[in-house]
């Protein structure tokens, strides 16, 4: 798209330079007859030149005004895929990177494994130190995740103090170990309040993606895994138990 309308600048400099070019002549020519002067060659050339060559500098300027509002679309369109608060993707970007994720598994036939953690008793921390302390240990976490993770990773905030990442090329063995990588680094988190250390922790599921398991069904497995490991003691993660059945259906918004 960008290159075609690069062509239409160019083409449409081009076309109106000339036009330009066979106007001013003839406005040259035409003032030079009605004043009864002689047409002096130089300067009808010069007032067909003119035109040509401002052509140049301004096709240059529009093709670099050009530039800048594309780059400005993008990054519109990139802060529309972010969660404002932690710069992580939101929940519609995360399940459309998501599904784009199992389709590349699907192709090439490597794993891929759903993890979804949640923050505990995050709400006694809002209660207990007001929301804006809630927001730090938010962004807290959410960097903790990233640096948890590869760059190929897909991190998402799904909303609340929840959060999901999609491990693409990892078994369950070593999304396990992503796993406890990440709670372990949470609770070693230095997160302070009025001088006070607040300790953090979070649980997590997991799910890995198997022969007719859609994104819903691998999320409903993940959800499943996570309430396993609420009700286990929370600060830590579980894996899905397909023989179980125990699986709600999971909404996207």
């Amino acid at each position: 798209m960008l290159v075609r309308r690069r062509r239409d600048v160019v083409l449409g400099a081009v076309i109106a330079s000339g036009l330009s070019s066979l106007v001013s002549m003839g406005l040259f020519a035409g003032v030079a007859h009605w004043r009864g002067d002689a047409i002096d060659p130089f300067w009808l050339a010069f007032a067909g030149a003119a035109p040509i060559a401002m052509a140049g500098p301004t096709v240059a300027y529009l093709l670099e005004l050009l530039r800048r509002l594309a780059g400005a679309k993008l990054e519109l369109e990139e802060l529309a895929r972010r969660d404002s608060m932690t710069g992580l993707l939101n929940r519609g970007a995360f399940f459309e990177a998501a599904e784009a994720a199992i389709r590349r598994a699907r192709g090439n036939g490597r794993p891929l494994t759903l993890l979804v953690l949640d923050v505990d008793h995050f709400k006694a921390v809002n209660d207990s130190y007001g929301h804006a302390a809630g927001d730090e240990a938010l962004r807290l976490i959410a960097r903790t995740l990233l640096a948890a993770t590869r760059r190929s990773d897909v991190v998402g905030r799904l909303g609340g103090e929840e959060f999901g990442v999609l491990l693409e090329g990892a078994a369950p063995d070593e999304a396990a170990l992503v796993a406890d990588r990440i709670l372990s680094a949470v609770r070693l988190l230095d997160f302070e309040q009025g001088g006070e250390r607040v300790p953090l922790s979070a649980s997590a599921g997991l799910a890995a993606l198997e022969p007719g398991l859609d994104l819903d069904g691998l999320f409903a497995r993940a959800d499943a895994a996570l309430y396993a490991a609420k009700r286990a003691g929370r600060g830590r993660a579980r894996h899905a138990d397909p023989s179980s059945g125990l699986f709600v259906a999971r909404r996207r918004a």
